[in-house]
């Protein structure tokens, strides 16, 4: 009893302390974040506010605002952020494994700071490496291409410890312990759609369009041996990939006389999100002591596409990479653990109401425990907001005019004239909601050459 007063205790200043900020409204937050972009607004103010409390969810979402604001310093100091974050979190798996507070276990997840997903850290490579060519530093663009092809290299090895570690965790947990003698009865949940098939599974927790976007660098700065081992790579997960093959065979053509091209890399409207869905257990199920028995679990949902392709001028873009899938993929392989985690706040908040009512029934110790449930119930769904639907390419010869990008009703999406015809230019168009579209233009300096 004077083990779980004082624990009761530490729960409760801390939500006091905190003014329960952990579990502000993320989803409400995030979709603010989204609107500015969507608007944009390039104002940091909000970003660097959340730094503080949830240093690497903010350090990735304001590189994305920061690079679609043509502000690529900022973008990558922001990412270097995010970059640190994630080395630390990979040097303690390798420590000592992953640790879980026994606060997230007594309140939950949303208490810890966020941990970020594998696609997220391969894609924040890639985007620092699209914002080092921006900026006409190839060399540096190179590292991060590298790091992006290492940490593709090294994710299902670093996933599968992660996933083990985190159910050592659970078993080892003195909350789990406590807790599971009490009876659930039921853990079928009915209604719980989280776990999504992927329209298209890539081997390995593989993102073809990193490795794509990859080779397409080393071809811009001339390593065609690099550029075609790697088109080759993407081929062997897109086999029926026109462009890619196209393009693996510019790799044997590397004559200084050569035609010089322009490609056009297409990110197509807005990636799954993760949503709440909680479920309610009936109290009868543990005993009369309770009011609420919940779960709130996280879901992923898909969201629109923008245009559903682009022409650069006849040339149609086509999927290199279906952004869902990967989410997808790597979501459903960490919802056994999630799942579990949910269950075991889940069974510690039934533990802690009960507790309340039978020691404290005079004092409404029944609706003290229905506020701690209100209070720490609530699922994770904290992600890197700006990952599209899918990225789409298409590419042809530098034209001596204009080079228009039509939308597929014929219309002229976008002009650009600037490209000059000695080199190799890649013209990145994002395009969240139909409309909306934000445009950086890659031609590296002859100085390179």
């Amino acid at each position: 009893m004077k083990k779980f007063i004082n624990s009761l205790v530490v729960v409760f200043t801390v939500l006091i302390l905190n003014g329960c900020s952990m579990f502000r409204d993320n989803e409400e937050i995030l979709n603010q974040y989204e609107k500015q972009v969507i608007t944009d607004d390039c104002q940091y103010s909000d970003v660097k506010e959340y730094i503080k409390s949830d240093p690497l969810l903010w350090s990735l979402n304001g590189g994305s605002l920061a690079y679609h604001c043509g502000d690529y310093r900022k973008s990558i100091k922001f990412f270097d952020k995010a970059e640190a974050i994630f080395k630390k979190q990979e040097l303690e798996l390798d420590i000592k494994g992953v640790e879980r507070s026994f606060l997230s276990i007594l309140i939950n997840n949303n208490i810890n700071d966020y941990n970020g997903e594998n696609y997220e850290k391969i894609m924040m490579n890639v985007y620092k490496g699209l914002d080092f060519m921006l900026l006409d530093d190839f060399d540096n663009a190179r590292v991060e291409f590298n790091r992006a092809l290492d940490r593709q290299r090294r994710a299902s090895e670093y996933f599968q410890k992660e996933i083990n570690e985190a159910y050592l965790e659970f078993n080892r947990s003195s909350a789990r312990s406590e807790v599971m003698t009490l009876p659930t009865h039921s853990s079928e949940i009915p209604d719980y759609y989280g776990d999504i098939t992927p329209a298209i599974i890539y081997p390995d927790f593989i993102n073809p369009f990193a490795t794509y976007m990859s080779a397409l660098f080393f071809y811009l700065d001339h390593d065609y041996a690099k550029a075609g081992e790697l088109f080759k790579q993407t081929l062997r997960m897109l086999p029926n990939q026109r462009q890619v093959k196209q393009d693996l065979i510019l790799t044997e053509r590397n004559s200084p006389n050569k035609q010089h091209y322009v490609w056009l890399i297409y990110e197509n409207g807005l990636g799954m999100i993760k949503t709440s869905f909680t479920y309610q257990f009936p109290a009868y199920f543990f005993t009369d002591k309770i009011v609420s028995a919940q779960i709130s679990l996280p879901t992923i949902e898909k969201r629109t596409s923008s245009y559903p392709y682009l022409l650069l001028n006849k040339q149609k873009t086509t999927e290199i990479a279906d952004m869902d899938s990967i989410i997808q993929l790597e979501f459903n392989k960490k919802l056994p653990a999630i799942y579990t985690e949910a269950m075991l706040n889940m069974i510690n908040n039934v533990g802690i109401q009960y507790l309340l009512e039978e020691n404290l029934e005079e004092y409404g110790g029944k609706w003290l425990g229905f506020l701690y449930q209100t209070l720490t119930s609530g699922a994770d769904i904290r992600q890197w907001r700006s990952l599209p639907k899918n990225f789409q390419i298409a590419r042809m010869e530098i034209p001596n005019q204009p080079i228009n990008i039509y939308k597929p009703d014929g219309s002229i999406l976008t002009t650009v004239s600037s490209l000059s015809k000695d080199r190799d230019a890649i013209i990145y168009i994002k395009s969240d909601i139909i409309e909306h579209f934000k445009v950086h233009i890659i031609q590296k300096n002859p100085k390179y050459n």
